[in-house]
């Protein structure tokens, strides 16, 4: 296929040229809160990516504007109203606390925490601690879940230590879940001083979704998080140069490209 037939093969679909008042193809009408996160993600980032494509192809060939221009538009409004349905799908309180969750240091004396027991679970109570807490980190950073279900990655981390052992894994088990709590808790007190402060200004240039070369499947380079963020803190975006602009707490821009 040629580099031209590439570049708007994006922009011959019914989604891309229905009129503002009609349906937007394969992007769904915004779903109700509480809908599933990840699917209104691919939604919308789907139509994202065709966008971008498209403005790529409209200044590579600029004789394409009058009849890609108003496709364009049909597009872009389709996007907007996906990035709808992912705002209303994520907690903008719960994506600053995963963010407080990335700003906290190890946590030090682990083997003050470890009950008595501990000598007889047959390995080292507190590397196994730090295995739990920095999988939940992790997870937290993903954004795949609340900080407080991310804590599913660390208990992973206990089942998987002690295999078929069942002595001392409920012990252990209780240690990492109390660390977790307790870091948690840390994290919600660092996000509510977040939300008395001052937002900072972010600039960003928004990946394309990418197509692996040997299965084709789809691989968005932005985590649940990052994509989370970007559908909430939004403030603009320029289409011909593929950036977004978002307003965002300091926790949150630190982990942002360009914050």
């Amino acid at each position: 296929m040629s580099e031209f037939a590439v570049a708007v093969a994006g922009l011959r679909t019914p989604a891309v040229v229905a009129g503002a008042g009609a349906s937007a193809g394969p992007v769904p009408p915004p779903g109700p809160a509480g809908a599933e996160p990840a699917q209104a993600v691919r939604v919308w980032r789907r139509a994202q990516t065709r966008a971008l494509e498209g403005f790529a192809a409209s200044a590579a060939f600029p004789w394409l504007e009058p009849w890609a221009g108003p496709r364009l538009s049909a597009l872009t409004g389709a996007v907007e109203q996906a990035r709808g349905a992912v705002a209303r799908c994520v907690d903008p309180r719960e994506l600053l606390t995963a963010a407080c969750v990335a700003a906290l240091p190890v946590p030090v004396g682990l083997r003050d925490g470890l009950p008595a027991s501990a000598g007889s679970w047959g390995l080292d109570g507190q590397w196994l601690l730090l295995e739990a807490w920095t999988r939940w980190q992790s997870a937290c950073a993903e954004g795949e879940a609340q900080v407080a279900d991310c804590v599913r990655a660390a208990l992973a981390a206990v089942y998987e230590a002690f295999g078929r052992r069942r002595k001392g894994r409920d012990e252990a088990l209780d240690s990492v879940q109390r660390l977790i709590t307790s870091s948690i808790d840390q994290a919600r007190r660092l996000a509510e001083e977040e939300c008395t402060g001052s937002v900072h200004l972010v600039q960003m240039a928004l990946p394309l979704l990418e197509t692996e070369p040997f299965t084709g499947r789809e691989r968005d380079p932005l985590t649940l998080w990052q994509a989370g963020v970007i559908a909430v803190h939004q403030a603009g975006v320029d289409w011909p140069a593929g950036q977004i602009t978002l307003t965002v707490p300091q926790a949150v821009s630190d982990l942002l490209p360009g914050g």
